[in-house]
């Protein structure tokens, strides 16, 4: 089965038309009071609005979708992960450029690429894409959530499944030190999953769907920071508690890791009390993550 589009229509991109506020107000689902407090709120959070809407759960992704259509004057795409979709395809969106910018290849024709986007505003990305393959890009605008469904289906060979148990994630490409992690963990009686880099933990997040990741800082393909930054763009992974591995961490360093969203961090050699505390402690404060959503 491909992908349901048999033309590709191009689409103007000539920038937003309206503001997104206006069109939840337009559409019932905010009043102007509301937008104007949220939109100092998302300034606050360095957050755009659209997206700090929908991790309050103010809107649905499906309504954000929506919304970003009529701004960008983009159509939208849904429900396009279970299509079938060709290697040479892919090739088009390297899997890294895929991940930290959250954009599929749907498909290529006449000269057209057709890219699946959740943020229709990073525009010279999209520039910089149709200068290097010599393409004209049409945008689709479609939720986060399924655009991850596509690749992890259709890029790293994985479908999205229900997580069992209390699954911690551990993040390290060096076999000594992810070994020893490992064993700590599962004596207490965690179940434990292993990645041996930041771009192999993106690809299993989705079928595991830890309650917990534990990372190195210095990995190949993507980095402690980078794997994090990647995560933090899916709603659904938002608050998930991340720690940090590190062999050394200046004071400026702890700073910068809690001010980048790591819930903790840990020094190596890695000490079992120290581990146990903070992985204790992560556990205990996910619920309360969640609730405040930021």
């Amino acid at each position: 089965m491909s992908a349901d589009i048999k033309t590709i229509s191009p689409n103007p991109q000539q920038g937003p038309h309206k503001r997104l506020g206006e069109i939840f107000v337009e559409r019932g689902l905010l009043t102007d009071i509301s937008v104007a407090r949220l939109v100092q709120h998302a300034k606050s959070k360095e957050m755009r609005l659209g997206e700090l809407l929908e991790v309050l759960g103010l809107v649905t992704p499906e309504e954000l979708a929506e919304a970003l259509t009529i701004q960008y004057r983009c159509k939208k795409i849904m429900d396009f992960a279970k299509y079938a979709f060709p290697q040479s395809m892919l090739r088009t969106i390297p899997l890294d450029m895929a991940v930290k910018n959250t954009i599929f290849p749907l498909k290529l024709e006449e000269g057209k690429l057709a890219l699946a986007v959740a943020d229709p505003t990073n525009q010279d990305l999209f520039a910089r894409i149709g200068q290097e393959k010599q393409v004209k890009i049409i945008l689709f605008v479609s939720t986060r959530s399924e655009i991850n469904r596509a690749i992890a289906r259709h890029y790293l060979g994985h479908a999205i499944e229900e997580p069992n148990g209390k699954t911690i994630l551990v993040v390290e490409d060096d076999k000594l030190v992810r070994e020893s992690v490992e064993k700590i963990l599962k004596r207490q009686g965690y179940v434990v999953e292993t990645a041996v880099d930041g771009m192999d933990a993106f690809s299993k997040i989705f079928t595991l769907k830890p309650k917990l990741v534990i990372t190195d800082k210095v990995m190949p393909k993507l980095s402690g920071y980078e794997f994090l930054y990647a995560l933090r763009n899916i709603p659904e992974f938002r608050y998930m508690p991340v720690i940090l591995m590190t062999a050394a961490a200046t004071p400026d360093e702890e700073k910068e890791a809690l001010e980048k969203g790591f819930f903790d961090f840990i020094l190596k050699p890695v000490k079992d009390i120290g581990l146990l505390t903070r992985v204790q402690r992560a556990f205990q404060s996910s619920e309360q993550l969640y609730v405040m959503g930021g």
